[in-house]
């Protein structure tokens, strides 16, 4: 029998979206809500999805169906539980919230023609007969109509396409991942971790090799590590932003600073992070360092084809170490310690070759000095420092760097 399985979820990455709502919100919030909005969809002339299985025909398996769905019936992949949508998000974060009561609040009512049309897939039971509706696309369009009929369960209109039957759960997650990263593509309105999580589900390029590359450097980015059943994981650094290493091999970071000399830069922060006690780090920090390897351990004092570097990756790591300890001495000031995230733009300052110049200067020259055993630094013409002199954008603060570098 072709029946939709709607009281309890079939795969483990499923939730129902009907439940969720309810658990966020209490009574007492719906009955605050009951009669502020108004509903002005209509769906009974559109066929329901319980007459399409009731009715369905081999050919139906091959195309997709424009079908009304009763809220409480629809499932949702969850990211936290190592799905691909975000359901749980879309009830219960802040910035998901004000916008959708935003929107209520705009024309007082939940609008048909601004809904449109949602978009689902129906997964087959793995147990039995019967198939699960899961919604890939209109979290928020479900939560603002629950809220426009106080936690009332009412139709929406879906576009559905049936599963493969007899596939893997990762297959399904991964072809629903695809359609969901798509649309997360097309919209401005979804964050970088959403983009990342449903293109990671969806076995992107990019974001697999992102996946991999920060597992085989051990550093978290949200919770998908720990989806991930990765070992130890708990114990890593998180990275606040994927910027500049998201993009994949070649890209980004990767293209601009060398994926040796980023790798470098995370293992240096991971050992920073041991001195200053920092969990989270930001993406200008990894910039910053991966910055001062690309050029100190490639280019040395004068231009020359085969030049020896300033330093060696080692040699730049301890100077790293070796100011971090230093500047966590209590004798210098609360005010003087010196921690990973200071690495970052603030105010109007958004030049990482000025961040360098700032924070690394004049001390890593007397680092050089020590490990060469020379009492003769560099000039501010050592072919190393016009390099990242060049690296920096705004004029005006170029003027600083060489200040801070002479």
């Amino acid at each position: 029998m072709n029946m939709l399985v709607t009281d309890r979820p079939l795969y483990t990455d499923l939730v129902n979206n009907y439940a969720a709502f309810h658990t966020h919100y209490s009574e007492s919030d719906l009955l605050e809500y009951q009669g502020k909005w108004e509903d002005d969809s209509n769906y009974s002339h559109v066929q329901t999805i319980e007459d399409l299985l009731e009715n369905l025909v081999p050919s139906d398996l091959e195309r997709s169906h424009i079908v009304s769905v009763d809220i409480r019936d629809i499932f949702s992949s969850e990211e936290s539980i190592g799905g691909c949508d975000r359901p749980l998000w879309s009830i219960e974060e802040t910035t998901a919230k004000k916008q959708q009561f935003k929107s209520l609040n705009l024309h007082k009512t939940y609008r048909q023609d601004a809904a449109q049309v949602l978009s689902g897939m129906l997964r087959p039971n793995p147990n039995g007969e019967g198939y699960q509706l899961v919604k890939y696309i209109g979290n928020n369009r479900v939560a603002m109509k629950l809220l426009a009929n106080a936690g009332v369960s009412t139709k929406v209109i879906m576009s559905v396409k049936f599963h493969e039957p007899s596939e893997k759960q990762s297959s399904y997650m991964a072809i629903e991942s695809e359609l969901h990263a798509t649309d997360a593509g097309e919209k401005s309105g979804q964050n970088e971790a959403q983009k990342f999580i449903s293109g990671y589900r969806a076995n992107r390029e990019n974001e697999v090799y992102c996946f991999n590359f920060l597992k085989n450097n051990e550093f978290n980015y949200r919770t998908i590590m720990t989806q991930e059943k990765i070992d130890d994981c708990e114990d890593w650094l998180t990275l606040k932003s994927l910027q500049g290493i998201k993009d994949g091999m070649g890209n980004g970071h990767f293209k601009k600073y060398g994926e040796n000399n980023v790798i470098y830069a995370l293992n240096t922060i991971k050992e920073l992070a041991q001195i200053t006690g920092e969990e989270v780090i930001g993406a200008t920090p990894v910039e910053v360092i991966a910055l001062m390897y690309s050029i100190y351990t490639v280019y040395g004092k004068k231009e020359a084809d085969n030049p020896t570097p300033m330093f060696t990756s080692d040699e730049l790591h301890d100077y790293f170490v070796k100011l971090f300890k230093k500047r966590q001495d209590m004798s210098f000031g609360e005010k003087d310690k010196l921690k990973i995230n200071d690495l970052s733009w603030s105010g109007g300052v958004k030049d990482n070759a000025y961040i360098c110049a700032r924070e690394f200067w004049p001390t890593i020259v007397q680092h050089w000095m020590n490990i060469r055993g020379t009492s003769t630094g560099w000039s501010l013409e050592c072919f190393a420092n016009t390099k990242l002199i060049d690296k920096c954008m705004d004029k005006h603060l170029a003027r600083e760097v060489k200040a801070n570098i002479a």
